[in-house]
């Protein structure tokens, strides 16, 4: 893998990016609702808590200095990172220390900043050196833990360790030659090469591979398309979509497709074995309008009631003393109803039974009674997954909708409390007040996401949303962000408003 924009490559980066930087992105006057957002009362506060918490993390993650302080030393550091432009390399081959490399185009009067935080955060002046004709700084923590920083011209480099030695001279070089160490983005605001393997958190469920990532304004949409390159074939192949029409009725406000997406993931072994696992067939998700948290998943299957009286016997077994632990819920087989129950979940108990319609044998899953009367699903929304043979995941939502939604659905799975509306700095208020403010703003907003193959050992992942961000992943975000140990908090309370008619693709 290559840095990106530079000429040396190292095999060992974990993640390699080159982004704008957020205030160009504030100057694409087109993005009409990302401005909107930006302009939120909530949005400066919850910007605040984004940094708070990102340096902790990164202090923690990075273990740089001894400074109880070094948190807030570095948000405002952390603050020039994101507003403009940067780029950077992390991971390297050292094992007993992080090891990174920055390089920020920074205003001269930022400068002395970062020199008298990182004095603070490691305790000291630091140690003179030369890089060609610059003059820098190195904390030296001991072996590969080394901090250090060079100001060449209006750039500021930074980093860790050793790994990046040959990248930081290549910098210097390019910077002495032509100003800017590497050429300046074109039409992209982001690029980033990220190595799965190299990475936890979310990617641990993703089967080793590599991901070229872009993010594009275009109109009133952030634009995102990331290939994922693995290194073996993959063993995903397709069948015709069996789309469940006849249960889908009523105002859609959210609808998902997916086939054997389990060839793509390293799937929990309590999972992967179950009978009927939907990860491994085709499935379906859809939300209606008529009411709130009207939710269904089904997913076909041969000789339905076998698989489910199957799944009765072993999903108990499997699940239940992990989700006892979680939320004090748990699966409860009914063999005189036909459903499997979730038990214990407030205010409706999603159950599992059979559905034979005319598009086959489904296991249906329902939060509430099936719609039999209602007008069917719209033929413009169905056409986005129909007759594709190299189509794994297909989402479309309205953004708005179903933010308030995921709000709820998770206070109720997380068994937390929600917070009232207020204007405390408290972060869970300032998160909840957020969010409420762009279920509003979000309202028409359509969010559309799909997966295709494009080789036997090649994904590519495209997104189009105004915010960059679906309804479930602003609400993961900013319980995150909010709280950075525990990951999802509060939810908010759901907010009245008319609902829109859904934008088809």
């Amino acid at each position: 893998m290559t840095i990106i924009g530079a000429r040396t490559a190292l095999a060992d980066a974990a993640v390699q990016y080159h982004c704008a930087g957020g205030s160009q992105l504030a100057d694409e006057t087109h993005l009409s609702t990302l401005h909107k957002v930006l302009a939120l009362r909530s949005e400066k506060s919850m910007q605040e808590v984004a940094l708070t918490m990102l340096s902790r993390v990164l202090t923690n993650g990075l273990r740089l200095g001894n400074n109880p302080s070094s948190a807030a030393l570095i948000a405002p550091l952390l603050g020039d990172l994101v507003g403009t432009e940067s780029l950077g390399s992390f991971g390297g081959a050292s094992t007993n220390g992080p090891s990174f490399i920055l390089a920020l185009h920074l205003a001269a009067q930022r400068a002395p900043l970062w020199q008298d935080n990182a004095s603070k955060i490691f305790g000291g002046d630091g140690e003179n050196f030369m890089s060609q004709e610059f003059s820098g700084l190195r904390w030296n923590e001991g072996g590969s833990n080394s901090f250090w920083m060079i100001r060449a011209k209006d750039w500021l480099l930074a980093g860790c360790g050793n790994d990046f030695s040959q990248l930081q001279a290549e910098y210097v070089n390019q910077i002495k030659a032509h100003g800017r160490p590497v050429p300046a983005l074109d039409q992209n605001w982001l690029e980033a090469e990220i190595t799965s393997s190299g990475l936890g958190g979310w990617f641990r469920y993703l089967r080793p591979a590599s991901i070229r990532m872009t993010i594009t304004p275009n109109e009133d949409n952030l634009q995102i398309e990331a290939r994922v390159l693995e290194a073996k074939a993959i063993p995903w192949k397709s069948d015709p979509w069996q789309i469940p029409k006849d249960l889908m009725r009523g105002q859609i406000i959210s609808f998902a497709a997916g086939q054997n997406v389990a060839a793509f993931l390293n799937v929990n072994p309590a999972l992967a074995h179950l009978a009927g696992n939907p990860l491994t067939n085709q499935f379906y998700f859809w939300a209606g309008d008529q009411m709130p948290l009207l939710n269904y998943m089904a997913w076909p299957v041969t000789h339905a009631s076998n698989a489910l009286e199957k799944l009765g016997a072993e999903a108990p077994i499997s699940l239940n003393p992990e989700l006892k632990r979680f939320n004090g819920t748990e699966l409860v087989w009914r063999p005189e109803a036909g459903k499997l129950i979730w038990q214990n979940m407030p205010l409706f108990a999603p159950a599992l039974e059979t559905a034979r319609i005319k598009e086959g044998e489904f296991l249906f899953l329902s939060s509430f009674l099936r719609l039999t009367k209602s007008k069917p699903a719209p033929d413009a929304l169905l056409s986005q997954v129909e007759g594709r043979t190299n189509l794994v995941y297909y989402d479309w939502e309205l953004t708005g909708r179903r933010l308030s939604e995921w709000q709820i659905l998770r206070g109720m799975i997380a068994n937390r409390s929600r917070p009232q509306k207020g204007n405390g700095e408290d972060s869970t208020l300032i998160e909840n007040n957020w969010l409420v403010e762009l279920e509003s703003l979000a309202a028409n907003a359509v969010t559309v996401t799909e997966i295709t193959l494009l080789a036997p050992n090649e994904l590519i992942i495209k997104r189009k949303a105004p915010i960059g961000f679906n309804s479930m992943e602003l609400v993961l975000l900013a319980d995150w962000l909010c709280d950075a140990n525990s990951g999802p908090i509060h939810a908010a309370p759901p907010v009245e408003q008319k609902t829109p008619s859904p934008v088809h693709p």
